[in-house]
């Protein structure tokens, strides 16, 4: 059996262990395989392989809790079953099947994380006419061309994200009275705690913990360091609200989640309109490392060993010599 076939099969599995009300998990019961006749070892193989995505859809909850009503459950089950009966025996139908509904899926999302629309009759004909012979398309300039307008559409989406952000970080302030240090970076009230020394600047050693999490107390993120500098290793808001502090202090701060997480900010499940809270406690540096300071002090002395080698070279290279 093709695995394509299998997948299919497994659908049909996946239907009969939740469709029924009696069967779901909001009651818990479940059919095991001594409730059916006549079970062969490929039906049991179905079996437990419907399980299987049946738990894989449970670990989709975590994330989205929205997925785990008896009404998402039931809108999975009709996916299921619609991509069931619109597989044909036809190899070349069922690829094109399957290419077109992550088209269409990868459109919607695109649609609505870029605010643009598409029209995919455009889309259709190209792939038309590209199909007509094997020659017909230039993958190399389609491809170039691709990549060019899709960066131009990132980089806009970005910039309209970071004004959206921007705007909702200071509608937020006004109403919690924060302390503008810049644009992206509120303070909520003075930094505690006495502290000793100058306010730090880029190239001051220090210890650092850092928390990040939103508005709502939820944690994302912890960094910790007994040993750093200033203006090396950290998100440009920490760095930004560094520079507002000095060693034996603590500050809390708001910026937004472009600014703190960058590009990277959808691998925290952060949104772009989301405010970000972090809790900034500086201490006294830890002592170097020995080893560090040898390789810093060896780095430096080759540095200038061949800064001398060099200028001995360009002397003996004048005319004469």
């Amino acid at each position: 059996m093709k695995l394509r076939n299998l997948f299919f099969a497994a659908g049909a599995s996946l239907l009969m262990l939740s469709a029924c009300s009696g069967n779901d998990k909001d009651n818990g019961g479940m059919r095991t395989l001594a409730d059916y006749d006549n079970v062969t070892a490929a039906d049991s193989l179905l079996y437990y392989f419907g399980q299987l995505r049946a738990a894989d859809y449970w670990q989709l909850t975590y994330n989205d809790s929205t997925m785990a009503t008896r009404e998402s459950r039931n809108e999975y089950l009709k996916g299921i079953r619609a991509g069931m009966d619109a597989a044909h025996d036809n190899d070349a139908y069922n690829q094109g099947l399957y290419v077109g509904v992550q088209i269409a899926l990868n459109l919607r999302e695109f649609a609505e994380g870029y605010n643009v629309e598409f029209n995919r009759q455009i889309l259709l004909n190209a792939l038309e006419d590209g199909l007509k012979n094997d020659s017909a398309v230039n993958a190399g300039e389609a491809n170039q061309e691709f990549r060019q307008i899709l960066q131009k559409l990132t980089m806009q989406k970005e910039e309209a994200d970071r004004r959206t952000a921007v705007e909702t970080l200071a509608e937020a302030a006004k109403a919690g009275k924060w302390q503008k240090i810049s644009e992206t970076l509120y303070a909520e009230g003075a930094p505690q705690g006495v502290g000793e020394g100058n306010v730090l600047k880029n190239g001051d050693a220090v210890g650092v913990k850092v928390t990040i999490g939103n508005t709502d107390g939820k944690e994302i993120d912890r960094r910790n360091t007994d040993r750093m500098v200033v203006g090396q290793g950290f998100p440009g808001p920490v760095t930004e609200a560094l520079h507002t502090m000095k060693v034996g202090q603590t500050r809390k701060f708001y910026t937004t989640g472009p600014e703190m997480f960058g590009r990277f900010a959808e691998r925290y499940n952060v949104k772009p309109t989301q405010i970000i809270e972090f809790t900034v406690a500086v201490t006294a540096p830890a002592p170097e490392k020995a080893d560090a300071r040898d390789s810093a002090d060896a780095n430096a002395a080759a540095r200038a060993a061949a800064a001398q080698a060099a200028a001995a070279a360009a002397q003996a290279a004048k005319p004469g010599r």
